[in-house]
Order: C-alpha cells, then structure tokens, then sequence
C-alpha cells in the first residue's frame, strides 16, 4: 500500500463519525469532542498537552479569548482550530475569529472545520486567505492532503509554510489576471498597457519616471480578447486628431449574443428603486449605507468588512493619505477614485478616503454578494 493510500484509509477514519454528525447536525461542543478523537486517531496526544481545547488567553485585565482547540509540539502552539457545528456555513465573522486566534497565538495557520475543511493563512502581508479546502467526504480527493499535512507524525510547519506561501502566490496571481482581464474588458486597454509599459521602463530599468510619464502620453494602446473562432489579425496604426500615433494590441474580445461588444449599463438602487446608479457608483452608495448603520466603525474597520480583494489592485477604498503616497499623478488617480471633495467619505475616527470607480462584471458580484448576506435588497432598474 502506497503513502497515498495509507493516507486516504487514515482521512476515511478521521472523517467517518464527522460524517455521520453532519447528517444529525449535532450542536458545537459534541462535534468538537469528535474532532479531538478524530486528531486523537492522528496521533496527536491529549495527554502530553498536544491537543489544549479551549485555552484561554488573556487579552488586557478584563478581555479573553478562547480558542476552540490548539495544537502545540513542545509547548509550543503550531496551529489552531475554529469549530461550528456541520450545519454552519462559513461567514466573515467566522474567518475573523479564526484569524484574530492565530495572530494570538503567532502562528500563521488555521483551521475551520464546520461544513467542510477550511486551511487559512495569514502571511502579515496580504488578507489572510483560506488557501486549501476539503469536503468532509470519505472520498474526498483531497481527503490525503490534510492526513499528510496534520497528522503528528508528518507534521512540519516549514513544509506546510512552503505549500500556503505557493497557494498564497497563486491565488493573488488569478486574482490580478482577473482583475486586468477585467479591465480590458471594460475597454480600459490604454490604462493598464501604460502601467505595465511603465512599470517595465521605471520599475525594471530604472529610467525617469517623469520622462516616460510624458512619452507614454504621447500614445494610446487599445487590446481586444482573441476569440478561438476567430484567426484573423489586423495591425492598425493611425493617427488621430493631435497628431498622437495609436498602436493597437490585438487580443480580441469575446462577443455578446448579438454579435456587439457593448458595455453592460445596467444600473442600480439601494432604496427602493428611488435613486439608481450604475457599477462605477453604487459601491460607493451601499458604503455610505453601511456607514450610516454603522456610525462608529474605524477606517481599519472599513477597509476588513471591504478588503481590496474584493475589487482587485486599486482596492475598495483608500484613505486620503494612501493616495498621496502613491506614484501616480492627480489626474490618473481621479479616474480610478471618486476623488471630488463633494465625493470623499470619512470614518468615526475621522479618515477621509475615496471610494474606487473601477467596478464591472468582473469585481461587482464581491459587493452584492456582501448585500446579500446583509440582507439588503438590489433593484435592477428595468429597460
């Protein structure tokens, strides 16, 4: 019998009475009593202090926190573990906690076991981000991987670093490729080209930034999605009204139904069909809502309930002092940031930020999707 296979008979009995307590939804505590057997079966000890369920760990004189379970090598913690019943589904607050857990106790990983299996990471660098996940399902595929990576024996937190720092790199890659895909299907081309031209030119070769800024200007870049359907190519070269010579980067774009390759215009209201607003604004509209609902919320506050990732590289928002930072000048911020005075929003402890504008089909289901879990109501204005 292979390692693979020896690892998978060893996930069937981890997972088996996990299994059955799913289809009785018992409550909380005893499933975590069978999540501790379960580690028990991995060889992890209770009796050594390897396995510590519900360790209290004193924030100040008066708060607390309480891990559902901690798992530790020579006393010391290697990673902790968040438990809901089989019948909760995975939310924010449940992330939060798990998180606010791991920054605790200075470990990097954690994980939730309610519904499924959820590996988290959180490399001080980025949101922290569930990297992996498995069904609890005897025959799940990846029922070997989480044997392999937490069973005591196999254990290595240097190992398990190198996986969660790889899936980190990966993640945020298809996020950015999705988030350029995106824009390039927003017909924002010209914009990104000249950030990747200017990155390559100013970041990689270390020329003047100024002077590539006002060469960049001189020209404008177009890109268009390839179809497989389609072979044939065009070079176009033109000039335009100024005298600017246009270059064309021809990477074709997928047609609607009926043959166009219109923008989706489609706008938006939060009260009732009262006010509508499209993409670009109505990001901005349901923040302001939430502040309203929320009126003591910090702008780090803000910036969790609204992580960057949910629009992509310019984030959701950014505060006043994060714009004037960045290298870019005022004109090219005010296009991508609701940067008008009439337009910035400020935070209880008094941050005044601007609310990103780049929004499609691409990042907009992120927000609506947090609307939904609020249970707040979308009208979609009718054509």
């Amino acid at each position: 019998m292979t390692s693979h296979e020896r690892n998978q008979n060893k996930w069937r009995e981890f997972c088996f009475d996990l299994i059955a307590a799913a289809k009785d939804d018992i409550l909380e505590d005893p499933y975590q009593d069978m999540i501790e057997q379960g580690l028990r079966q991995l060889n992890w000890s209770k009796a050594n202090g390897e396995i510590c369920p519900k360790e209290r760990l004193k924030i100040g004189n008066r708060k607390q926190l309480e891990p559902d379970i901690t798992l530790k090598i020579n006393e010391r913690s290697v990673f902790v573990i968040e438990v809901k019943r089989p019948s909760n589904k995975l939310t924010d607050d449940n992330i939060l906690q798990l998180v606010s857990y791991m920054r605790q106790r200075q470990v990097p990983y954690g994980l939730y076991i309610g519904d499924r299996i959820a590996l988290f990471y959180d490399d001080s660098i980025h949101q922290p981000t569930e990297v992996w996940g498995v069904k609890l399902d005897s025959e799940a595929d990846e029922g070997w991987r989480f044997v392999d990576f937490f069973a005591r024996g196999s254990f290595s937190a240097e190992r398990l670093e190198t996986f969660c720092k790889e899936r980190m790199n990966e993640i945020h890659t298809s996020m950015g490729l999705r988030d350029i895909a995106g824009r390039l299907a927003e017909n924002e081309g010209d914009a990104i080209l000249k950030e990747i031209v200017e990155h390559y030119l100013v970041g990689m070769k270390q020329y003047d930034r100024g002077l590539i800024t006002r060469f960049l200007n001189q020209y404008k870049f177009s890109a268009q999605f390839i179809c497989q359907e389609e072979e044939t190519k065009e070079e176009i070269s033109k000039e335009n009204e100024i005298g600017q010579q246009s270059y064309y980067v021809l990477v074709k774009r997928a047609r609607s139904k009926n043959g166009s390759n219109s923008r989706d215009n489609t706008k938006y209201s939060i009260d009732g069909g009262t006010n509508y607003f499209g993409k670009n604004r109505i990001v901005r509209e349901i923040i302001i809502r939430y502040l309203e609902l929320h009126p003591k919320m910090t702008y780090r506050q803000l910036e969790q309930v609204f992580p960057d990732e949910m629009q992509g590289s310019y984030g959701v928002v950014r505060s006043l002092d994060e714009l004037n930072e960045m290298e870019h000048d005022s004109k090219d911020l005010a296009t991508r940031y609701m940067m008008k005075e009439d337009e910035l929003l400020r935070t209880a402890d008094g941050v005044r930020f601007a609310v990103c504008n780049q929004w499609g089909a691409y990042n907009i289901p992120n927000i609506f999707r947090l609307m939904e879990k609020w249970g707040w109501s979308l009208i979609k204005e009718e054509k």
